[in-house]
């Protein structure tokens, strides 16, 4: 069983450091993507979770020491330029899970306030204290996103104690609460690669006890068998029920 406290401690204690009150992350790469129709991207490492169909296990989310040191204003100056280069209007943190360390990424959202800021997470670390903090940035948009569909599928996921899985759904219901709008400015994913079709739907159940505009906005997400992913499956005996080639991912999916 992984502990994922233990894990977000390494990030900090690895790739996370503060100088000067500026809190600053390892990054190993920035590039333009096809998500959300074209997005400027930074990759981030280390995360508090360790999932068995991650895509960017090798090179960011099962990494801590690797990678180069930035400031916010670095992030969002390199974000910039990718985004008025390729006619952007989105920016992401993706790679790692950005909130690790909060500090650091909503200083970067505040540094890019023409771009709508999609801050990717998977929901465990957002408290009542910090959904405020991201509810009063107006180009913030937040998606959680959440592993399994039920809490046996989140430690099948991901290794760790099923009680996580309730985390991600908290997340949500105080990003609601703090004022941040269903569907715009906050709103669910959710892999269901390993899922049966009556967990998906219990998913929803629990989704609309939140919110009930919530289900109509989940952005449903199945394994993507890229030779990497593949390889890391097979490590942790996984074998999903849904999953798509790189070349042949849906467009619901882009």
């Amino acid at each position: 069983m992984i502990d994922p406290e233990k894990l977000h401690q390494l990030v900090l204690r690895f790739a996370v450091r503060e100088e000067g009150g500026v809190v600053y992350r390892r990054y190993r790469r920035f590039r333009g993507d096809r998500w959300y129709g074209g997005i400027a991207t930074a990759d981030v490492v280390g995360c508090n979770l360790r999932c068995g169909m991650c895509w960017a296990w090798r090179n960011t989310s099962y990494v801590l020491a690797a990678g180069d040191w930035m400031a916010p204003w670095d992030v969002a100056r390199r974000l910039d330029k990718i985004a008025r280069d390729r006619g952007y209007r989105q920016v992401r943190i993706s790679g790692g899970e950005p909130l690790i360390a909060p500090r650091h990424l909503l200083a970067a959202v505040d540094h890019l306030p023409h771009y709508v800021f999609v801050v990717e997470t998977n929901g465990t670390l957002i408290d009542r204290p910090l959904a405020r903090e991201l509810a009063a940035r107006p180009n913030a948009v937040v998606r959680v996103s959440i592993k399994g569909a039920t809490p046996r599928e989140f430690a099948k996921i991901t290794a760790s104690p099923e009680s996580y899985f309730y985390k991600q759904l908290d997340a949500l219901r105080h990003l609601v609460e703090s004022g941040m709008e269903p569907c715009r400015d906050v709103y669910p994913a959710a892999m269901l690669g390993f899922s049966t079709e009556e967990s998906a739907k219990e998913l929803e159940r629990a989704l609309a006890d939140i919110d009930p505009r919530l289900p109509s906005c989940l952005d449903v997400e199945y394994v993507i068998l890229y030779p990497h992913v593949v390889k890391l499956m097979a490590a942790r005996g996984l074998t999903p029920t849904r999953a798509v080639t790189p070349s042949g991912v849906p467009a619901f999916m882009i």
